[in-house]
Protein backbone atom coordinates (compact mmCIF):
# COMPACT_ATOMS: atom_id res chain seq x y z
CA UNK A 1 0.00 0.00 0.00
CA UNK A 2 1.45 3.59 -0.84
CA UNK A 3 0.75 6.18 2.33
CA UNK A 4 -0.01 9.19 2.11
CA UNK A 5 2.33 10.24 4.21
CA UNK A 6 4.83 7.89 6.28
CA UNK A 7 7.84 8.44 8.93
CA UNK A 8 9.91 5.80 9.64
CA UNK A 9 11.87 6.42 13.18
CA UNK A 10 12.32 10.07 13.17
CA UNK A 11 14.11 12.01 16.00
CA UNK A 12 13.43 15.68 14.87
CA UNK A 13 15.18 18.30 17.04
CA UNK A 14 16.02 22.05 16.94
CA UNK A 15 19.76 22.68 17.55
CA UNK A 16 20.81 20.03 20.19
CA UNK A 17 17.08 20.12 21.58
CA UNK A 18 15.68 16.94 20.48
CA UNK A 19 11.40 16.83 20.21
CA UNK A 20 10.76 14.15 18.13
CA UNK A 21 12.30 10.36 18.97
CA UNK A 22 12.19 7.58 17.18
CA UNK A 23 8.14 8.42 15.95
CA UNK A 24 6.67 6.41 12.88
CA UNK A 25 3.44 6.93 11.67
CA UNK A 26 1.73 5.75 8.41
CA UNK A 27 -1.35 7.76 7.38
CA UNK A 28 -3.91 6.66 4.68
CA UNK A 29 -5.16 8.43 1.72
CA UNK A 30 -8.26 10.61 1.89
CA UNK A 31 -9.21 10.94 5.82
CA UNK A 32 -8.81 13.75 8.06
CA UNK A 33 -6.56 13.19 10.62
CA UNK A 34 -6.38 15.21 13.70
CA UNK A 35 -2.97 15.37 15.70
CA UNK A 36 -3.74 16.13 19.31
CA UNK A 37 -1.48 16.53 22.52
CA UNK A 38 -0.48 19.15 25.32
CA UNK A 39 1.86 22.12 24.20
CA UNK A 40 5.61 21.03 24.10
CA UNK A 41 4.81 17.57 22.92
CA UNK A 42 6.12 18.17 19.32
CA UNK A 43 2.34 17.92 17.11
CA UNK A 44 3.96 20.92 15.34
CA UNK A 45 7.11 19.81 14.58
CA UNK A 46 5.72 16.42 13.13
CA UNK A 47 3.88 18.63 10.81
CA UNK A 48 7.21 20.79 10.10
CA UNK A 49 8.69 17.30 9.26
CA UNK A 50 6.25 16.34 6.91
CA UNK A 51 6.49 19.70 5.33
CA UNK A 52 9.96 19.76 4.90
CA UNK A 53 10.65 22.84 6.38
CA UNK A 54 12.53 20.44 9.43
CA UNK A 55 15.09 17.61 7.91
CA UNK A 56 15.05 14.62 10.76
CA UNK A 57 18.21 13.74 12.16
CA UNK A 58 17.54 10.09 12.20
CA UNK A 59 14.82 8.10 9.58
CA UNK A 60 13.05 9.17 6.58
CA UNK A 61 9.97 11.01 5.94
CA UNK A 62 7.80 9.79 2.67
CA UNK A 63 5.17 11.66 0.94
CA UNK A 64 3.46 9.50 -1.50
CA UNK A 65 5.56 6.68 -1.19
CA UNK A 66 8.73 8.61 -1.94
CA UNK A 67 11.10 10.26 0.02
CA UNK A 68 10.59 13.81 0.68
CA UNK A 69 14.81 14.55 0.21
CA UNK A 70 14.09 13.14 -4.35
CA UNK A 71 11.01 15.92 -4.31
CA UNK A 72 12.09 19.50 -5.67
CA UNK A 73 10.77 22.44 -4.22
CA UNK A 74 8.08 23.06 -7.18
CA UNK A 75 7.51 19.14 -7.17
CA UNK A 76 6.85 19.13 -3.31
CA UNK A 77 4.76 22.49 -3.62
CA UNK A 78 2.27 20.74 -6.50
CA UNK A 79 2.01 17.77 -4.04
CA UNK A 80 1.54 19.18 -0.58
CA UNK A 81 0.48 22.15 0.55
CA UNK A 82 0.37 24.16 4.15
CA UNK A 83 -1.48 26.39 6.22
CA UNK A 84 0.03 28.27 9.41
CA UNK A 85 -1.44 28.98 12.53
CA UNK A 86 -0.82 32.71 11.83
CA UNK A 87 -2.91 34.64 9.21
CA UNK A 88 -1.47 37.60 9.04
CA UNK A 89 0.58 38.50 5.70
CA UNK A 90 1.98 41.64 6.69
CA UNK A 91 1.90 43.18 3.07
CA UNK A 92 -1.60 45.00 1.62
CA UNK A 93 -2.10 42.52 -0.93
CA UNK A 94 -5.64 41.74 -2.52
CA UNK A 95 -7.51 38.40 -1.48
CA UNK A 96 -7.24 37.59 -5.58
CA UNK A 97 -3.24 38.36 -5.62
CA UNK A 98 -2.90 35.89 -2.85
CA UNK A 99 -5.05 33.06 -4.12
CA UNK A 100 -3.71 33.49 -7.21
CA UNK A 101 -0.24 32.69 -5.71
CA UNK A 102 -0.83 29.20 -4.82
CA UNK A 103 -0.44 29.32 -8.85
CA UNK A 104 3.29 29.26 -8.67
CA UNK A 105 4.22 25.87 -8.50
CA UNK A 106 2.92 25.11 -11.91
CA UNK A 107 3.90 28.23 -13.73
CA UNK A 108 7.50 28.43 -15.27
CA UNK A 109 9.79 31.33 -13.98
CA UNK A 110 8.64 34.73 -15.11
CA UNK A 111 5.92 32.72 -17.01
CA UNK A 112 2.60 34.64 -17.28
CA UNK A 113 -0.16 33.49 -15.40
CA UNK A 114 -2.84 31.92 -18.42
CA UNK A 115 -6.99 31.84 -18.43
CA UNK A 116 -6.25 27.81 -16.41
CA UNK A 117 -4.96 29.81 -13.77
CA UNK A 118 -6.89 32.38 -13.14
CA UNK A 119 -9.95 29.97 -13.45
CA UNK A 120 -8.62 27.76 -10.99
CA UNK A 121 -7.79 30.44 -8.69
CA UNK A 122 -11.40 31.40 -8.68
CA UNK A 123 -12.78 28.11 -8.33
CA UNK A 124 -10.86 28.12 -4.87
CA UNK A 125 -12.13 31.21 -3.84
CA UNK A 126 -15.47 30.43 -5.06
CA UNK A 127 -15.14 26.66 -2.92
CA UNK A 128 -13.98 28.71 0.11
CA UNK A 129 -16.53 30.92 0.26
CA UNK A 130 -14.12 34.08 -0.78
CA UNK A 131 -14.67 35.37 -4.30
CA UNK A 132 -16.90 38.25 -2.89
CA UNK A 133 -13.52 39.52 -1.13
CA UNK A 134 -11.35 39.23 -4.33
CA UNK A 135 -10.41 42.42 -4.57
CA UNK A 136 -9.91 43.64 -1.29
CA UNK A 137 -6.99 43.65 0.89
CA UNK A 138 -6.25 41.07 2.92
CA UNK A 139 -5.52 43.33 5.60
CA UNK A 140 -8.89 44.83 5.85
CA UNK A 141 -10.72 40.85 6.27
CA UNK A 142 -11.34 38.87 9.63
CA UNK A 143 -9.33 36.42 11.06
CA UNK A 144 -11.63 33.71 10.03
CA UNK A 145 -11.84 35.38 6.49
CA UNK A 146 -8.20 35.56 6.27
CA UNK A 147 -8.00 31.80 7.04
CA UNK A 148 -10.25 31.30 4.26
CA UNK A 149 -7.94 32.61 2.18
CA UNK A 150 -5.03 31.16 3.04
CA UNK A 151 -6.87 27.71 2.41
CA UNK A 152 -8.30 29.25 -0.76
CA UNK A 153 -4.44 29.59 -2.14
CA UNK A 154 -3.26 26.08 -0.86
CA UNK A 155 -6.33 24.70 -2.91
CA UNK A 156 -5.26 26.67 -5.77
CA UNK A 157 -1.39 24.49 -5.52
CA UNK A 158 -4.05 21.40 -6.29
CA UNK A 159 -1.94 19.26 -3.61
CA UNK A 160 -2.84 15.21 -2.75
CA UNK A 161 -2.10 16.09 1.05
CA UNK A 162 -3.31 19.65 3.37
CA UNK A 163 -1.42 20.18 6.18
CA UNK A 164 -2.93 22.25 8.72
CA UNK A 165 -1.08 23.89 11.84
CA UNK A 166 -4.09 25.02 14.14
CA UNK A 167 -5.94 25.89 11.88
CA UNK A 168 -8.76 27.36 14.06
CA UNK A 169 -6.46 29.67 16.38
CA UNK A 170 -7.92 32.69 17.55
CA UNK A 171 -10.95 31.75 16.11
CA UNK A 172 -14.07 32.04 18.14
CA UNK A 173 -16.71 29.11 17.66
CA UNK A 174 -18.93 29.85 15.06
CA UNK A 175 -15.67 30.09 13.05
CA UNK A 176 -13.50 27.27 14.29
CA UNK A 177 -16.87 25.22 12.67
CA UNK A 178 -17.07 26.71 9.42
CA UNK A 179 -13.07 26.47 8.89
CA UNK A 180 -13.50 22.62 10.28
CA UNK A 181 -16.46 22.17 7.71
CA UNK A 182 -14.61 23.59 4.69
CA UNK A 183 -11.43 21.20 5.54
CA UNK A 184 -13.95 18.36 6.48
CA UNK A 185 -15.23 19.12 2.60
CA UNK A 186 -11.99 18.51 1.16
CA UNK A 187 -11.50 14.81 1.54
CA UNK A 188 -11.48 11.92 0.28
CA UNK A 189 -10.00 14.03 -2.62
CA UNK A 190 -7.36 15.86 -0.63
CA UNK A 191 -5.60 13.95 2.78
CA UNK A 192 -5.66 16.68 5.48
CA UNK A 193 -3.83 16.46 8.27
CA UNK A 194 -4.22 19.38 11.06
CA UNK A 195 -2.83 20.09 14.18
CA UNK A 196 -5.91 20.61 16.80
CA UNK A 197 -6.14 21.33 20.28
CA UNK A 198 -10.63 20.84 21.24
CA UNK A 199 -10.61 17.56 21.49
CA UNK A 200 -14.55 17.79 21.00
CA UNK A 201 -14.38 19.13 17.65
CA UNK A 202 -11.48 16.84 16.67
CA UNK A 203 -13.82 13.92 17.84
CA UNK A 204 -16.06 15.10 15.43
CA UNK A 205 -14.72 16.03 12.38
CA UNK A 206 -11.68 13.52 12.37
CA UNK A 207 -11.43 10.61 10.98
CA UNK A 208 -8.20 9.43 12.90
CA UNK A 209 -6.73 10.78 15.86
CA UNK A 210 -3.11 10.83 16.35
CA UNK A 211 -2.73 11.38 20.49
CA UNK A 212 1.01 12.64 21.37
CA UNK A 213 2.83 12.97 24.60
CA UNK A 214 6.82 14.05 25.28
CA UNK A 215 7.61 13.63 21.18
CA UNK A 216 6.14 10.28 20.76
CA UNK A 217 2.79 9.14 19.54
CA UNK A 218 1.06 7.45 22.27
CA UNK A 219 -2.26 6.20 20.82
CA UNK A 220 -3.85 5.86 16.70
CA UNK A 221 -7.00 5.52 15.64
CA UNK A 222 -10.45 6.78 15.01
CA UNK A 223 -11.97 9.16 18.02
CA UNK A 224 -13.36 6.73 19.88
CA UNK A 225 -10.45 4.10 19.78
CA UNK A 226 -8.25 7.28 21.23
CA UNK A 227 -10.13 9.85 23.19
CA UNK A 228 -10.40 7.30 26.47
CA UNK A 229 -10.36 9.03 29.90
CA UNK A 230 -7.40 7.30 30.60
CA UNK A 231 -5.73 8.62 27.75
CA UNK A 232 -6.89 11.80 28.08
CA UNK A 233 -5.37 11.49 31.34
CA UNK A 234 -2.75 10.39 30.80
CA UNK A 235 -1.18 12.74 28.35
CA UNK A 236 -3.49 16.31 29.75
CA UNK A 237 -3.73 15.26 33.62
CA UNK A 238 -7.27 16.16 33.11
CA UNK A 239 -10.18 13.77 34.12
CA UNK A 240 -13.40 13.92 31.70
CA UNK A 241 -16.36 12.27 31.44
CA UNK A 242 -16.56 10.59 27.77
CA UNK A 243 -19.85 9.76 26.55
CA UNK A 244 -21.30 9.34 22.68
CA UNK A 245 -22.81 12.68 22.05
CA UNK A 246 -26.76 12.59 21.72
CA UNK A 247 -27.01 13.81 18.00
CA UNK A 248 -23.57 12.34 15.98
CA UNK A 249 -22.50 9.53 18.74
CA UNK A 250 -19.33 10.85 18.56
CA UNK A 251 -16.88 10.60 21.65
CA UNK A 252 -18.35 13.83 23.76
CA UNK A 253 -15.66 14.76 26.65
CA UNK A 254 -16.94 17.17 29.69
CA UNK A 255 -14.15 17.88 32.14
CA UNK A 256 -14.60 17.02 35.92
CA UNK A 257 -13.05 20.38 36.88
CA UNK A 258 -11.06 19.06 39.89
CA UNK A 259 -13.25 17.76 42.32
CA UNK A 260 -11.72 16.84 45.55
CA UNK A 261 -11.27 13.32 46.49
CA UNK A 262 -11.40 13.48 50.08
CA UNK A 263 -14.83 12.97 52.08
CA UNK A 264 -15.43 16.56 54.00
CA UNK A 265 -16.46 16.81 57.47
CA UNK A 266 -19.83 17.04 57.48
CA UNK A 267 -22.57 15.09 55.78
CA UNK A 268 -25.40 16.49 53.50
CA UNK A 269 -27.81 13.44 51.78
CA UNK A 270 -29.56 14.46 48.23
CA UNK A 271 -32.68 13.51 47.30
CA UNK A 272 -33.21 14.50 43.65
CA UNK A 273 -33.58 12.95 40.06
CA UNK A 274 -34.17 13.70 36.66
CA UNK A 275 -30.75 15.09 36.41
CA UNK A 276 -31.95 17.99 38.96
CA UNK A 277 -29.13 16.48 41.50
CA UNK A 278 -26.23 16.32 39.62
CA UNK A 279 -24.80 20.33 40.18
CA UNK A 280 -25.86 19.83 43.24
CA UNK A 281 -23.55 16.82 43.98
CA UNK A 282 -20.76 18.60 42.36
CA UNK A 283 -20.85 21.92 44.36
CA UNK A 284 -21.01 20.30 47.44
CA UNK A 285 -18.13 17.93 46.19
CA UNK A 286 -16.37 21.03 45.73
CA UNK A 287 -17.31 22.52 49.11
CA UNK A 288 -15.68 19.55 51.40
CA UNK A 289 -19.28 18.00 52.06
CA UNK A 290 -19.44 14.48 52.34
CA UNK A 291 -22.35 13.54 50.30
CA UNK A 292 -25.05 10.55 49.80
CA UNK A 293 -27.60 10.25 47.20
CA UNK A 294 -30.90 8.29 46.49
CA UNK A 295 -32.99 7.06 46.01
CA UNK A 296 -32.60 7.49 42.36
CA UNK A 297 -33.05 4.90 39.89
CA UNK A 298 -30.10 3.64 38.02
CA UNK A 299 -30.82 4.96 34.25
CA UNK A 300 -31.00 8.22 35.91
CA UNK A 301 -28.49 11.31 34.84
CA UNK A 302 -27.93 11.50 38.75
CA UNK A 303 -27.49 8.41 39.48
CA UNK A 304 -24.14 8.72 36.50
CA UNK A 305 -23.15 11.93 37.40
CA UNK A 306 -22.77 10.18 41.47
CA UNK A 307 -21.18 7.53 40.43
CA UNK A 308 -18.58 9.12 38.65
CA UNK A 309 -17.74 11.67 41.73
CA UNK A 310 -18.21 8.76 43.77
CA UNK A 311 -20.95 9.58 45.56
CA UNK A 312 -22.89 6.79 48.05
CA UNK A 313 -26.23 5.95 46.51
CA UNK A 314 -28.89 3.92 46.77
CA UNK A 315 -30.60 2.88 43.54
CA UNK A 316 -33.28 1.12 42.62
CA UNK A 317 -33.48 -0.83 39.03
CA UNK A 318 -35.31 1.53 35.89
CA UNK A 319 -38.66 2.21 35.88
CA UNK A 320 -39.23 0.45 39.49
CA UNK A 321 -40.96 2.13 42.17
CA UNK A 322 -38.76 2.77 45.64
CA UNK A 323 -38.78 -0.53 47.57
CA UNK A 324 -39.35 -0.90 51.15
CA UNK A 325 -35.68 -2.05 51.39
CA UNK A 326 -34.50 1.29 50.03
CA UNK A 327 -36.88 3.38 51.97
CA UNK A 328 -35.49 1.52 54.83
CA UNK A 329 -31.88 2.57 53.42
CA UNK A 330 -32.51 6.14 53.33
CA UNK A 331 -33.64 6.49 56.36
CA UNK A 332 -31.10 5.38 58.18
CA UNK A 333 -28.89 7.60 55.56
CA UNK A 334 -30.96 10.53 56.42
CA UNK A 335 -30.58 10.02 60.26
CA UNK A 336 -26.79 10.27 60.01
CA UNK A 337 -26.85 13.06 58.20
CA UNK A 338 -26.60 16.44 58.92
CA UNK A 339 -28.48 18.16 56.43
CA UNK A 340 -31.16 17.10 53.75
CA UNK A 341 -31.27 18.26 50.41
CA UNK A 342 -34.08 17.51 48.41
CA UNK A 343 -34.56 19.10 44.65
CA UNK A 344 -36.84 20.29 42.68
CA UNK A 345 -37.56 16.90 41.02
CA UNK A 346 -40.15 14.89 39.42
CA UNK A 347 -42.32 13.26 41.82
CA UNK A 348 -44.57 9.79 40.89
CA UNK A 349 -46.31 7.75 42.26
CA UNK A 350 -42.83 5.31 42.21
CA UNK A 351 -40.44 7.90 44.02
CA UNK A 352 -43.34 9.61 46.17
CA UNK A 353 -41.72 7.82 49.57
CA UNK A 354 -38.40 9.72 49.23
CA UNK A 355 -40.18 13.08 50.22
CA UNK A 356 -42.47 10.72 53.31
CA UNK A 357 -39.35 9.10 54.59
CA UNK A 358 -38.93 13.17 55.50
CA UNK A 359 -41.63 13.50 57.35
CA UNK A 360 -40.42 13.44 61.86
CA UNK A 361 -37.12 12.59 60.23
CA UNK A 362 -35.80 14.92 62.95
CA UNK A 363 -32.96 16.65 60.70
CA UNK A 364 -32.83 19.89 59.02
CA UNK A 365 -34.73 19.52 55.90
CA UNK A 366 -33.75 22.00 52.97
CA UNK A 367 -35.93 22.29 49.52
CA UNK A 368 -34.87 23.79 46.75
CA UNK A 369 -37.25 25.14 44.29
CA UNK A 370 -40.91 23.53 43.44
CA UNK A 371 -41.51 19.79 42.33
CA UNK A 372 -43.42 18.73 39.10
CA UNK A 373 -46.03 16.40 40.82
CA UNK A 374 -47.09 14.06 38.94
CA UNK A 375 -48.56 12.32 42.28
CA UNK A 376 -52.26 14.18 41.81
CA UNK A 377 -51.59 16.63 44.62
CA UNK A 378 -50.01 14.41 47.29
CA UNK A 379 -45.94 16.06 46.75
CA UNK A 380 -47.33 18.76 46.89
CA UNK A 381 -49.20 18.34 50.09
CA UNK A 382 -45.90 16.30 51.76
CA UNK A 383 -44.34 19.71 51.03
CA UNK A 384 -46.27 21.73 52.57
CA UNK A 385 -46.17 19.06 55.80
CA UNK A 386 -42.17 19.18 55.25
CA UNK A 387 -42.57 22.84 55.64
CA UNK A 388 -44.74 23.01 57.97
CA UNK A 389 -41.96 20.74 60.32
CA UNK A 390 -39.39 23.20 60.35
CA UNK A 391 -38.49 22.65 56.54
CA UNK A 392 -36.68 25.95 54.84
CA UNK A 393 -37.73 26.57 51.44
CA UNK A 394 -34.36 27.67 48.82
CA UNK A 395 -34.63 29.63 45.48
CA UNK A 396 -31.55 28.26 44.21
CA UNK A 397 -28.02 27.01 44.49
CA UNK A 398 -26.37 30.07 45.42
CA UNK A 399 -28.60 30.49 48.27
CA UNK A 400 -28.62 26.92 49.62
CA UNK A 401 -24.61 26.85 49.80
CA UNK A 402 -25.11 29.97 51.87
CA UNK A 403 -27.18 28.39 54.28
CA UNK A 404 -25.30 24.84 54.22
CA UNK A 405 -21.75 26.43 54.40
CA UNK A 406 -21.98 27.98 58.76
CA UNK A 407 -22.00 23.75 59.07
CA UNK A 408 -18.40 23.84 58.10
CA UNK A 409 -17.40 26.70 60.36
Amino acid sequence: MTFAAEARDITVGYGEHQVLKSVSLAIEQGGFIGILGPNGCGKTTFLRSLSKVLKPEDGIVCIDGKSIASYDAKTFARTVGCVSQETETGFEFTVKDIVLMGRHPHIGRLTPLKAEDYAIADEAMRYTNTLQFKDRLITELSGGERQRVLIAKTLAQQPKILLLDEPTNHLDVCHQIEILQLIRSLTPKITVIGVLHDLNLASYFCDRIVLMEKGKILSVGTPAEVLTPQQIYQVFSVRMFVSPHPVTGKPYLIPEYGIPQVPGSRHIHVISGGGSGAELFYTLSLHGFTVTAGVLSANDSDASAASVLGIEAILEPPFSAVSPASAARLKEMVAKADAVVVTAMPVGPGNISNLTTLLHCGVPVYIVGEFDDYTGGAARETRRQLLAEGGICIADTVSLMKKLLPLEQ
